[in-house]
Formats: structure tokens, C-alpha cells, sequence
């Protein structure tokens, strides 16, 4: 199994509701196929090494899925930091059709809670669908948008919040009723459009229920306990 070390660098902003200022981590991982994951280490005990530029796992289904996780550090005096927000990107159209697994676990392995829904129920893992571009009438919108693109799997989805951050990609011009004016009813959208080869991309938002008597970040993992992230890709 292969594994890549870093440690966090001066981190960029990034908008997340009042209170938050959110920072950033990216990385190159792979998924590695069936109950088999690539692994982001985030340093622990012992010390930590950079991480390594250009490195690059074998996929299942891909070369290298850019990584990125974004953290909020909430303004008061106990400052809390929180996990916000993971984003998938340079995902290869070999890979619709699969579903993306990503986990958090801390020093012993042990993995980590990622978010928790109304009911107290905790979700330790994010299972992430990737759908295939079939072509169907009315699934593409006239921006390119194809529904459900990316689904959360077997989870809440208002504690986990899956949304595609790319559409699909022009192939050909819409019609148009006159110069600028599209003209197009939503069928056969393969003729003008395509599941991008190697840019998709997918956010995943984590929303933690707010857990009664405690604090509004009392429910977000802490990204100080995460050691590393695993990312399985299987089939759907």
C-alpha cells in the first residue's frame, strides 16, 4: 500500500459560514480499488516529512485524484478547529460508474467520525457514487449540469452534503431560436455534451447536527486528531 507524508503548509482562505476561516490542504492520492486504499498521512508522533511533489499511487481506475481539505478555525477564545469540507478533483471518466469511499482515522488506526445526523447517528465514512453519463433526455440542464453526477451513498445527505463542482463538457453548440437565445428542450444531450476525460471534481461537505447542552462545533471532527485519510474506489 503506498503512502504519502506531509505536513500542513501555510494554508489559504477560504469562505465558510460567520465565524469560520477556512484553510486548505492538497495532495495527489489515487484510489487503489476493492477494500483497498490510498493513504494521506498527516504526520503524528515522531515528526513529520513534507510532502513529496509528484508523487503518485496506481489506481483502480485512475492515475491521481487531486485531494483537498478544507479546515475552519472558529474566532473565540478556545479556538476550535473543525474538518468543513473535502474536494475530489482530476477524477478520470474511467472511474463512472464506481463509488469513492474516503475515511479519517487517528494514531491507532481507529477510524474517525466525519459527521452525525438528527438522530445521533454517526457516519465514520463518506461513500460517494459517481454516475455514469447515459444520455438521458432531460438530465443534462443548459449549463451542462448532469443530474446527480455525484450521490452520497448510505448517508444522510444533510449531514454530508455530495455536489459536483464541474458540469459536463461542450461538444457541440446548443440550438438557438436566434443568435444568443438558446434554443434546446433537454433531449438528446450526448450531442452536445460529454463526461469530461479527466476533470471532474466533487465536494463533500460535512454538517454535523449541533448536539443539544455543547458548543455549535461539538460534532465536527477536529482535524488535529486525524492522522491520516484513507480513499477505496469500488465498484457501485
Amino acid at each position: 500500500m503506498s503512502l504519502i507524508e506531509i505536513e500542513q503548509p501555510p494554508q489559504n482562505s477560504k469562505k465558510f459560514p460567520r465565524f469560520f476561516v477556512g484553510v486548505a490542504i492538497s495532495m495527489a492520492i489515487a484510489s487503489l480499488g476493492l477494500a483497498v486504499g490510498a493513504l494521506i498521512n498527516l504526520g503524528g508522533p515522531g515528526g513529520s516529512k513534507e510532502l513529496g511533489l509528484g508523487q503518485t499511487l496506481t489506481p483502480a481506475c485512475d492515475n491521481a485524484v487531486t485531494f483537498l481539505y478544507f479546515t475552519s478555525i472558529e474566532n473565540r477564545e478556545d479556538l476550535s478547529i473543525t474538518l468543513n469540507e473535502i474536494q475530489m478533483s482530476n477524477i478520470s471518466s474511467n472511474c463512472a460508474g464506481k463509488d469513492f469511499i474516503i475515511t479519517a482515522r487517528d494514531n491507532d488506526g481507529e477510524v474517525l467520525p466525519l459527521s452525525r445526523d438528527a438522530n445521533g447517528n454517526i457516519y465514520t465514512s463518506a461513500r460517494i457514487h459517481f454516475s455514469k453519463f447515459l444520455g438521458i433526455d432531460g438530465s443534462v440542464d443548459e449549463n451542462g449540469n448532469l443530474t446527480d453526477m455525484f450521490t452520497l451513498v448510505g448517508g444522510n445527505p444533510e449531514a454530508i452534503v455530495v455536489q459536483a463542482i464541474a458540469g459536463l463538457d461542450a461538444i457541440a453548440p446548443l440550438p438557438e431560436s436566434s443568435p444568443g437565445v438558446v434554443n434546446w428542450d433537454l433531449s438528446a444531450p450526448y450531442t452536445y455534451w460529454e463526461l469530461s476525460k479527466e476533470s471532474n471534481s466533487v465536494s463533500i461537505v460535512f454538517n454535523p447536527y449541533p448536539i443539544a447542552g455543547e458548543s455549535s462545533v461539538a460534532g465536527f471532527l477536529n482535524p488535529r486528531r486525524i492522522k491520516l485519510f484513507t480513499l477505496e474506489s469500488t465498484d457501485a
